[in-house]
């Protein structure tokens, strides 16, 4: 019984080291867009072909990269 509790620890600390973010700010992003962060998880992941929501995340990226380097701050994704 002790080795199995061992075990399930240990497997549920190795299983947080793999999570990592696929779309970093996808919350504020779907947010500017005014959808939801489900919606815009599952056309970025390519499982919905939006197009229109498509144009409009390329445009806001766009956007935020060009006020990224006018101002200097941050990464562009």
């Amino acid at each position: 019984m002790t080795i199995m509790l061992l075990t399930m620890q240990y497997a549920s600390k190795q299983s947080r080291a793999k999570r990592r973010w696929r779309f970093r700010g996808i919350c504020a992003d779907a947010r500017t867009l005014g959808v939801h962060r489900n919606s815009l998880y599952k056309m970025l992941a390519g499982i919905w072909k939006l197009k229109t929501l498509r144009s409009r995340y390329d445009a806001l990226k766009r956007e935020q990269a060009s006020q990224g380097k006018a101002t200097g701050k941050g990464e562009v994704r």
